[in-house]
Formats: structure tokens, sequence, C-alpha cells
């Protein structure tokens, strides 16, 4: 019987789903969505996401990039040129894009966070194990993994999880946030939706045997709670 990868994708997501551990339940999303995230629970967040994710995003992309087939190139360098130039957005909206790290910045002094709130701050464990898992597909891992337990295992999870969290802002946080102020998250429900997408078809073409469909399995759901540990870690912000 030919492998299915349509139906190994969707067999990984409603797994999540039905466990709880997805993004879209993070805390910080939840209390978003009731409107009662403090402004320090939300730079928290940002703290996470920067030490965790974002900081490094660039790093360990232009490394797989090395590791992946040819014919892949183009997009990850293309997701590359999207993180730090923002060349998406500029396609999308024309003007001037900016780089992902710009647009959580510009989240968080709208909150009335200085940047060093963020940039000084010692990551806590949960932020490191993030970093780490993310490094270790990148360098380490067989490569294939990294397109299981980073693009679906955070990036695919991303749109679904900033649209409640956007939704929470426009019902909730009128009085603090204009939606210039999180373009953050709006920017990357769109981007992430590609960056993220056609897991079925990569788990097709490149998942041939049953040994590399057990390991994207397990890179699916280590990357995906190592992301929610890190988001449910925000304690801690104070300016």
């Amino acid at each position: 019987m030919a492998f299915d990868g349509n139906a190994f994708v969707d067999e990984m997501k409603n797994e999540l789903i039905s466990s709880g551990r997805g993004l879209r339940n993070a805390t910080w999303i939840e209390k978003v969505a009731r409107g009662e995230a403090t402004k320090e629970e939300l730079v928290g967040w940002a703290r996470q996401h920067y030490w965790g994710v974002t900081y490094h995003t660039r790093r360990f992309l232009s490394v797989w990039v090395g590791r992946i087939p040819y014919e892949m190139t183009d997009d990850v360098i293309e997701n590359i040129a999207e993180e730090v130039l923002g060349t998406e957005q500029k396609n999308l909206w024309g003007g001037e894009g900016k780089s992902h790290l710009e647009w959580l910045f510009h989240f968080t002094r709208g909150l009335g966070a200085p940047d060093d709130v963020i940039k000084l701050a010692t990551p806590n464990a949960d932020a490191i194990l993030s970093e780490s898992i993310l490094f270790n597909f990148a360098h380490q891992r067989p490569w294939y993994e990294m397109i299981f337990g980073a693009l679906m295992g955070i990036e695919n999870q991303i749109p679904e999880a900033y649209t409640k969290a956007v939704k929470g802002f426009e019902e909730h946080y009128t009085d603090i946030l204009t939606p210039d102020d999180y373009k953050f998250h709006t920017v990357h429900i769109i981007v992430d939706e590609d960056h993220g997408g056609g897991m079925d078809e990569l788990a097709e073409k490149y998942l041939d045997t049953d040994e590399k469909r057990r390991s994207a399995r397990a890179a699916y759901f280590a990357g995906a709670e190592s992301a929610r540990r890190c988001w449910d870690a925000f304690d801690g912000v104070k300016w």
C-alpha cells in the first residue's frame, strides 16, 4: 500500500490538537483571547519568542540550507530573506519590509517596554530548550526532521495561534495597541501559511522508509512541545 503523506500529516496534527499542547492553546494566547494578559506578560512572551526562536532563525536556516536537497533551497532562501529583509512583505503590500526582529520590538515598544528588557534578559531554560532543538534539527539530526520539527511543528501552527491572538487584541486591547503595533503577528499569519504549508507533499517525496517516518513524527512532537514550553514560560518581566 502506497504511503499517504496527507494522512500521515493529518494524523499528527489531529493528535497534537487532541492533546491540547498546540500553540493555539498556549497560556498567553488564551489570556489574550480573554483580555486577561498584562503588558508585562505580553512582553514576557516576546522575550521567550526572541530568545527561543526569532533571534536565531536566520542562523539555523542558513546552516540547514547547506544540508537539504538542491530543489528545496529556493524556498528556504526566500524564508531567510523574509525573516531578515521582509521581502514577502514588500511583494504583498509594497513599500519597505521590516525584519521579523524589528516587528517584534515594534510590538514591545507599543507596550511601553524598553528593548533592553528583552535584549539583556538571561534566557530561561525553556527558551534555551527551544533554541537548542532548532539548532539540533538544523546541524545534527537527519535533514528532513527540520521540515517536520520546525516548519510543520512550529511555523504551521503560527497562523491559527496568531489569528486567535489578533482577535483578542482587537476585542480587548484597543486602548493600548493599534493594528500597526501587532503587525508582527499579522505578518506571520500570512507568511507562515506559506512557509509551513505543503507538508503532505514533502512527506511523500522524502519520507520513503518507515525509519524516516518515525523520526519525522518524533521531530514534529518534539518541536511542537519545545515551542509550547518556551511560550508558556513568560513570567518575570518588569521595567
